[in-house]
């Protein structure tokens, strides 16, 4: 399995999971259909071989794109029924709406397994994705990280994981306070802190490789959502963990996972 997260931030968000045969998924779509095709193209992909768009909620960064790219080139679109259901409402003629159960969805050689996490959408989905024993974990928006949340991410191989700020910055930063108190919620955004937490919780031998994503642009840096989460993971005895941080304007590596 190769993954690559095309742009992480609250002006848009897409990550391109690609199988062993070269099919792929785009997990969320708060791009435009043109940045997307520039991306895959300088990775030597293009959109033919998507075969699905898989939406984690209806906040316009993680969905402004997506009934375009799905009408343009027929591709389903799916999400969870409370998301399906506000799409229905808010893009029409996107016809192309499928919603995911609760139970596996095979996309090529990519199986799908979706779950709820805390966030103030109307149904946000978290994902795990699995070819053959290799598994990736994507949760970009929540508030925290529950027990059954803890659950779906051990035994995986690769995890992208919100880390949106770093708390001294919210608090001392320019938004109006009740902002500051959505974010700092259980339905908000996590903290580095959070992050490293969670990490340190389900961090094993097996687990590879770290993502940091959905970094805001006001209330974090790069090198402190780095510092946060590697300094936790080499205290507990995770060194082996690679941890990189993804980026607004920049897509990162093709990673390859096996």
């Amino acid at each position: 399995m190769k993954f690559c997260i095309i742009a992480s931030g609250s002006e848009g968000n897409c990550t391109l999971i690609e199988d062993s045969s070269g099919q792929s998924i785009l997990v969320d779509v708060g791009l435009s259909m043109r940045r997307i095709a520039g991306v895959l193209a300088g990775l030597g992909r293009d959109l033919s071989k998507i075969s699905a768009l898989l939406i984690s909620h209806e906040h316009a960064d993680h969905l402004r794109g997506a009934a375009v790219l799905s009408r343009r080139l027929d591709i389903p679109i799916y999400t969870s029924p409370g998301t399906a259901s506000l799409i229905k409402r808010s893009f029409s003629g996107t016809t192309r709406i499928c919603t995911l159960n609760g139970n596996p969805t095979q996309f090529g050689a990519l199986q799908i397994d979706a779950f709820r996490v805390s966030h103030d959408a109307s149904e946000t989905l978290g994902f795990i994705i699995q070819e053959g024993d290799t598994r990736l974990a994507i949760a970009t928006d929540l508030g925290t990280v529950d027990l059954p949340t803890l659950a779906r991410f051990r035994e995986c191989d690769a995890i992208i994981l919100e880390a949106n700020h770093d708390l001294d910055l919210l608090l001392s930063g320019s938004y109006p306070w009740d902002l500051k108190r959505r974010i700092q919620s259980n339905y908000g955004h996590l903290s580095n802190t959070q992050a490293a937490d969670a990490l340190i919780k389900i961090a094993s031998p097996r687990l590879r490789l770290v993502v940091l994503a959905h970094l805001s642009q006001e209330n974090n840096r790069p090198h402190l959502a780095l510092r946060a989460v590697r300094s936790a993971l080499d205290q507990d005895g995770h060194a082996h963990i690679n941890v990189v941080v993804a980026d607004q304007y920049q897509p990162t590596t093709l990673f390859e996972i096996m």
